[in-house]
């Protein structure tokens, strides 16, 4: 049943429709803001440079540094890309006090983070999205660790939220990024890109924080690193291990007690070889456990904010494990590097289904769970040659195989079952019905997923201030997929107490790409790209209906991106600009439909348009230490045809996509003491998101919410190393705003996931 969205997941019974089924600075977006205020606090503001050279490059993370960006695969200031990215360095991660995604989203404007489950909470770019928590199939955004996709086909079995200690930085991919990325990019991608271990030094660091939701409970971190130089020069070991508890704040009323404590632990490990000029070799390691004692859900519309009464604990774990190794070779006019890697990812969970099932069962005084078991493998393989040298052409030529196998085994499981069916049907027919007393749906999905492609882009620079880009992916993907339910429940809908379908699909197709870029100078650039995404389809394995006909197989999506956009960088670097346009025209979207007989089924229907902007100004204001910071996004992402979602769901032309809001906002004030010991920082911050359907189709709406972050810290040198300290206060005005949600019929059928309440922390940081 996880491959229903979760408001159907959670009924997936009922007449059987369920078998197919804050411590910152600011962020850099493409420039450092720590280097910006250094220069506006060590010269007079506007002040006209010697030299050129005496301009730092805003453009990147530091004034000398290249940002390597995975948009196009090689070392590239983000200044010079053609694509709208964003990248949060490691830098910038620390000062916003972030460990996971709900600390750093909100600010990369077009992203939307649908808060639900940690582990599963997914997210959504550019209103690109049929639904708010995890998708029906393969999701609409990409996730990759170090290039390493990290979003297999169908449904998402676990999203990683990799904790933030000591990663070099992220960078957030906007618009589809399929030509080197490959599917799961229809509306942008994620790419984690962690420190590598440094053969030339020792370094170390550590962090410890504790964090406290008034009236609830207190939380605390432990983080570590240590990067050790085995052959100076040539060989390299790093460890990472941390463990983080977040405090419980949803109240189980049954219980009596804040139930919902979240409790991650994370480990990497980086080798690095080089055994000679021109020649690495490298090995990583990410291994994350994320355990959530209670799904964090509210009963809002009937307990209040932060409450529910189901009764039991509703406990849910996810586990992501990699393993990657990674060649680099220098072949003087391009750079091979080949890559192979091993993915896991797991999940674990049990959910109360007492209250939906307790009606069909009268008298039966009984509590009915769901224990949910889910797993997949992946392999990827990647080969691609870069070209060197700065001449006018430059091209990237590549391909990849990506193979996933997953299962997901569900029991529906209700104690005492067999006798109370045995009333009705008599004790024999129970005993086949429920074999072990209680199961009476054991319920089983598997699917594999085969992804062959070859990519390439070439950019040749004209004039000396254009260069056209063109690229293409030609790929092959094929799934196969079965589903077997048996007991009472296949008994109620198929006459047999198992039963079995299986189905195979494939596609084959290219996608293009192309974008042109003026760049006449340093302070100003220009672009216009087309792209276009894909991602996996799959195989629908319903019961056969002469009367109801579905379709054999979904197919990918079709959706193009028409994207023009700029970056100015004004007034001597102390004012950058950011503007982008955007319009999408997405067709044969992937959906879940409900045939008249109660049964669901994935098809390709209708069509939708996203369109819109973002824009993000960095401002270094004549006052030393004083700069502000703006994001603003607006979205208008809705379908263009009337779509039958069967059972009597009309979505009529004009519906707002899921996790799609129209308008979102986030600011930033900072300033630094220039002029007194310790040179402490002190930030505010704001957010708005806007509101959007939770489910595409559905009345349930998230978003139209603010917060408010504060931020104190500084910094000062010991006699080993550099030592932190932030105090910081997140959602000062405690804000209730609904971050996601799952509408399941009224009252406690609904499932309400609330922006956590106002949470005040402290930690405590040292670097070798």
């Amino acid at each position: 049943m996880s491959n229903l969205p979760c408001h159907q997941k959670r009924l997936h019974l009922v007449l059987r429709s369920h078998v197919a089924a804050v411590a910152i600075l600011w962020p850099t977006c493409s420039y450092a803001a720590s280097d910006l205020e250094a220069q506006s606090a060590r010269k007079k503001p506007y002040a006209v440079q010697a030299s050129p050279k005496a301009v730092p490059d805003a453009m990147t993370s530091t004034a000398t540094e290249t940002v390597t960006v995975s948009a196009t695969r090689r070392r590239q200031s983000t200044h010079d890309v053609a694509n709208s990215v964003t990248v949060l360095t490691g830098k910038d991660l620390k000062k916003l006090n972030a460990q996971s995604y709900k600390d750093y989203i909100m600010q990369i404007p077009g992203a939307t983070f649908n808060a639900s489950t940690p582990g599963t909470s997914s997210i959504a770019f550019r209103g690109i999205s049929t639904s708010g928590g995890t998708d029906q199939g393969q999701g609409t955004t990409g996730y990759f660790l170090n290039d390493i996709p990290l979003s297999e086909p169908g449904f998402s079995i676990a999203i990683p939220d990799i904790d933030t200690f000591d990663v070099a930085r992220i960078e957030a991919l906007k618009g589809p990024q399929s030509t080197l990325f490959g599917s799961a990019t229809l509306g942008g991608a994620i790419d984690y890109v962690p420190n590598e271990a440094n053969s030339k030094k020792w370094d170390a660091a550590a962090e410890s924080s504790i964090v406290g939701m008034p009236g609830h409970e207190v939380g605390y971190g432990e983080k570590g690193m240590v990067n050790i130089p085995v052959i100076k020069g040539k060989l390299a070991i790093r460890g990472v291990l941390d463990y983080r508890q977040d405090p419980g704040y949803i109240t189980n009323v049954g219980i009596g007690k804040n139930t919902n404590t979240t409790y991650t632990r994370n480990a990497r490990a980086s080798v690095v070889f080089t055994p000679v000029d021109g020649t690495k070799l490298a090995y990583s390691y990410l291994g994350q456990n994320t355990s959530v004692s209670d799904d964090p859900y509210s009963m809002y519309s009937v307990y209040g904010a932060y409450r529910k009464a189901p009764g039991s604990i509703e406990p849910v774990r996810t586990q992501v494990q990699m393993h990657e190794l990674r060649l680099d070779q220098n072949l003087h006019f391009a750079t091979l590097t080949v890559m192979g890697a091993f993915l896991r990812k797991g999940q674990n969970a049990d959910h109360d289904y007492t209250r939906v099932y307790g009606a069909y069962f009268p008298g039966l005084d009984s509590r009915t769970t769901v224990p949910v078991k889910g797993d997949s493998k992946a392999m990827y393989y990647e080969a691609r040659l870069t070209s060197n040298g700065k001449g006018p052409l430059s091209w990237l030529i590549g391909a990849a195989y990506y193979e996933t196998w997953k299962s997901v085994n569900n029991s529906v499981v209700t104690p005492g079952i067999e006798q109370y069916l045995g009333s009705l049907y008599g004790s024999g027919i129970a005993s086949a019905l429920v074999p072990d007393g209680s199961t009476w749906e054991p319920y089983r999905v598997k699917y594999d997923g085969i992804e062959k492609s070859i990519f390439g882009e070439f950019s040749y620079r004209f004039l000396h201030d254009f260069t056209v880009t063109g690229g293409a992916r030609v790929f092959n993907m094929s799934e196969t997929s079965s589903s077997a339910v048996g007991g009472y429940a296949s008994y109620l809908s198929y006459g047999t107490t198992y039963y079995h379908e299986s189905g195979h699909s494939s596609q084959t197709s290219a996608l293009p790409k192309f974008a042109f870029k003026y760049e006449p100078n340093r302070q100003i650039m220009a672009y216009f790209q087309l792209s276009e995404g894909y991602r996996f389809g799959a195989p629908n394995t319903n019961p056969i209906s002469a009367v109801y006909k579905t379709p054999s197989e979904t197919r990918s999506d079709s959706l193009i991106n028409y994207e023009i956009g700029a970056r100015l960088n004004l007034l001597h670097s102390h004012l950058i600009l950011e503007p982008t346009l955007y319009y999408i025209d997405w067709s044969n979207l992937q959906a879940r439909l409900i045939r008249p007989d109660g049964i669901s089924y994935g098809a390709n229907v209708g069509a939708a348009v996203s369109r819109g902007f973002e824009f993000t100004g960095t401002w270094v204001t004549p006052v030393p230490g004083l700069s502000f910071r703006a994001n603003a996004t607006y979205t208008d992402a809705h379908l263009t045809q009337t779509v039958n979602a069967g059972a009597g769901n009309i979505l009529q032309k004009g519906t707002q996509l899921a996790a799609s809001p129209k308008w979102q906002f986030s600011e930033t004030l900072a300033y630094q003491l220039v002029n007194v010991p310790l040179k402490p920082v002190f930030s505010v911050v704001h957010h708005y998101q806007g509101g959007a359907p939770a489910q595409l189709g559905y009345s349930f709406r998230m978003g139209n919410y603010n917060t408010v972050d504060l931020n104190a810290s500084t910094s000062f040198k010991t006699s080993v190393g550099t030592a932190g300290v932030s105090l910081y206060v997140k959602n000062l005005n405690n804000s209730h705003g609904i971050s996601m949600g799952y509408y399941g019929g009224g009252g406690i059928m609904d499932q309400y996931f609330l922006v956590p309440p106002r949470l005040l922390g402290m930690t405590l940081s040292w670097q070798l």
